[in-house]
């Protein structure tokens, strides 16, 4: 049968061994059109540069792997969706990646994906009551402060984070490392549903049944630093997924908060650490909530955070010099007109990838906002 764009996604999303860059090169070679790739040749999927011979193999029979049919029954059944990277729903700041998924699960509301206002915070599962504490205090405050809470679902520093967020009447995102089926650790399963019931979210990038592990994780964490616009570590011995989070996060240009503690205690030491490094020391949400709104008073955020302060002047930009599908998307944004990526693709017959790819380019560049229903205006 002929794969759908989004089951193609969902395909590739699920076999092992294609990640971002692969399905980023198999996307260009066929111009776009993800569903041409389960309709190509062993013989033309080998003429993808840098596509090795196991992967072409592994697309080519790709139903030895992957139970499509059996996939969707169970996604349908227990209501959960599959938005792949073109989707109008997927998230700006995934985007944002260089290695951004190829499509993830989500059980809940996937809007709580579409803001920049977000904050995720980490650490140890062996959190000591200060750790915990302080976690659902800051997770508190900064959902009061109406900042999304993104973290992990793990034991410790991040079910404190969660539970803060959801008593600030705010929402929150669990991002987790197995598949959207499996509730780890099992005692969490009452907080995975208060948050799916809440107005937040519950994600993951691997397929239905894929149990955690060491390799899970890392994939785990670089979505939970991607999703935020800033991260803050509580409590973390200086090797562990909470620093390989930070440097994620880092990595991505987001900005990194940690808490300080005890000199004496092993899992102050990650924090101290990060500090060192230039990480920014708060005690509190206000230290947060101080310097990221500052962060939301820059002109390229505007749009995710607000109007303008009056001090800073809105003038209007003199029309930007462009070429290419560039200069073919700025076109059709005409003045006043606010156009959905798809609708886009339709006017300039480009791919909806292309499209969406020179969207974020034109975005970054300022020349084209974002809204918050998915849509795009010229600045």
């Amino acid at each position: 049968m002929k794969l759908s764009p989004t089951q193609a996604a969902l395909v590739l999303n699920a076999l092992s061994g294609i990640g971002a860059v692969a399905c980023r090169k198999l996307s260009e070679h066929f111009g776009g059109e993800l569903s041409a790739i389960f309709e190509a040749s062993s013989k033309q999927l080998a003429g993808v540069r840098g596509l090795s011979a196991p992967l072409v193999e592994k697309i080519a029979d790709w139903k030895k792997e992957f139970n499509l049919e059996r996939e969707e029954e169970r996604v349908d059944k227990f209501g959960f969706a599959f938005i792949p990277f073109f989707d109008e729903r997927y998230p700006a700041l995934l985007r944002e990646m260089p290695d951004a998924p190829i499509g993830f699960y989500v059980h809940g509301d996937a809007s709580a994906l579409q803001t920049r206002r977000s904050i995720s915070i980490v650490g140890t599962r062996k959190a000591s009551p200060y750790g915990s504490t302080m976690a659902y205090k800051i997770a508190r405050d900064l959902a009061a402060a109406h900042w999304n809470v993104v973290s992990g679902l793990a034991r410790g520093i991040d079910t404190a984070a969660h539970n803060g967020a959801l008593d600030g009447k705010g929402v929150t995102v669990a991002v987790l490392g197995c598949g959207l089926d499996i509730v780890y650790p099992p005692e969490n399963l009452e907080l995975y549903r208060k948050i799916a019931s809440s107005g937040g979210a519950i994600i993951s990038e691997f397929r239905l049944g894929r149990k955690a592990d060491k390799r899970s994780f890392p994939k785990r964490n670089r979505i939970i630093a991607g999703l935020s616009a800033g991260m803050l570590v509580v409590e973390s011995d200086e090797r562990g997924g909470s620093m390989l989070s930070a440097g994620f996060a880092a990595d991505y240009g987001r900005t990194v908060f940690a808490l300080p503690g005890r000199v004496d205690q092993i899992y102050s030491r990650g924090c101290h650490k990060l500090i060192r490094e230039g990480a920014t020391l708060i005690t509190g949400a206000t230290e947060i909530v101080e310097e990221m709104e500052s962060v939301a008073s820059q002109p390229s955020l505007a749009l995710e955070f607000g109007e303008l302060p009056a001090s800073i002047p809105a003038a209007k930009p003199a029309a930007p010099v462009l070429s290419g599908d560039s200069a073919k998307v700025f076109a059709v944004l005409e003045a006043g007109d606010s156009l959905s990526p798809d609708i886009i693709a339709e006017r300039t017959q480009l791919p909806v990838s292309a499209v969406l790819s020179t969207l974020l380019l034109l975005e970054l560049e300022g020349h084209v906002i974002r809204k918050t229903d998915g849509s795009y205006e010229r600045k």
